[in-house]
């Protein structure tokens, strides 16, 4: 089979090259083909994975959860999609870990080696391509506000720091929301949609028990309360996303979401669009390799 490795330098706080030796060594004893790579500027993966998407078997993704999303947008643009195989070096690493797979490079080789890809969703965002997550609104300018230098300096603490920080922003926006043949309206600090559990590096264990290849997407609208909002908001996540009394849970394959011009929309991590956006599920859509423990419990 032939493989094409595609890396992002810049991801997390250490260089992935370093790690180019074992994984051509490994290569070197199977009877696999490896090309490699390297991410030269930004949106560079997403024109390379779609222009290479007839050329190899599988798509090796180095890097955080953005650079896995820049190969998915190129991959959807492609009649001829590679399976995935992710390889986590970014800080976060939420899809990775989803998909059950750790930073141990012979271990995930082996899965890619040996084991057979899973069928998953892909969503959208107006014209934006993401995987497990799409949100507005407090804490979801954080993943890609934080700068390069702090991360690289001080890891997922930069993000905590930032975090602290927009906590303090008085959030406070309207969304008018159609689907199903059904329509909300509600005064919004947060909008947070999920094809899984896990965000911003935390097990929302109650959340849902959605799964990845499920045709659904799932919407949290966190209310603007009266009073004491910053803490019913954090309650929430200290309880792994525990659904409060006055807080919406919306399932669906399509949503229409009508909002001001100037909120934000964060999609796998990276800021996506803004204003009123349409998100829906695009089911079955790509091929990509988990363990066989996510395998039962996403799939």
């Amino acid at each position: 089979m032939k493989y094409l490795l595609l890396y992002n330098p810049a991801s997390g706080r250490t260089n992935f090259k370093v790690h180019l030796p074992l994984i051509k060594k490994i290569f070197a004893k199977t009877s696999h083909t490896l090309e490699i790579y390297q991410s030269k500027a930004a949106k560079d993966l997403e024109k390379v994975a779609f222009e290479k998407a007839q050329d190899f078997d599988v798509f090796l993704v180095a890097g955080g959860d953005g650079t896995l999303n820049e190969v998915v947008n190129g991959l959807m643009k492609s009649k001829i999609k590679p399976a995935i195989g992710v390889l986590p070096s970014g800080t976060a690493n939420d899809t990775a870990a989803i998909l059950g797979i750790n930073k141990n490079i012979r271990r995930s080789l082996k899965i890619y080696f040996k084991e057979q890809p899973v069928i998953m969703d892909v969503n959208q965002i107006n014209d934006q391509y993401f995987l497990y997550t799409a949100a507005s609104g407090i804490l979801t300018r954080v993943s890609y506000d934080v700068s390069r230098r702090h991360i690289k300096k001080y890891g997922y603490i930069a993000y905590v720091i930032a975090a602290m920080k927009d906590l303090t922003v008085d959030y406070r926006y309207p969304v008018h929301i159609k689907y199903d043949g059904k329509e909300v309206d509600c005064e919004c600090v947060m909008v947070l949609g999920l094809s899984s559990n896990r965000v911003g590096g935390m097990t929302l264990y109650n959340f849902s028990s959605s799964k990845l290849n499920d045709g659904k997407f799932e919407l949290r609208l966190f209310k603007r309360v009266k009073s004491f909002w910053r803490f019913r908001l954090l309650s929430s996540f200290i309880r792994g996303g525990k659904k409060l009394r006055e807080d919406l849970h919306l399932v669906s394959n399509h949503f229409e979401i009508a909002t001001y011009a100037n909120v934000d929309w964060n999609a796998d991590g990276e800021y996506s669009t803004s204003g009123s956006v349409i998100i829906r599920v695009l089911p079955n859509a790509i091929r990509i390799y988990a363990s066989n423990k996510s395998k039962k419990k996403f799939f």
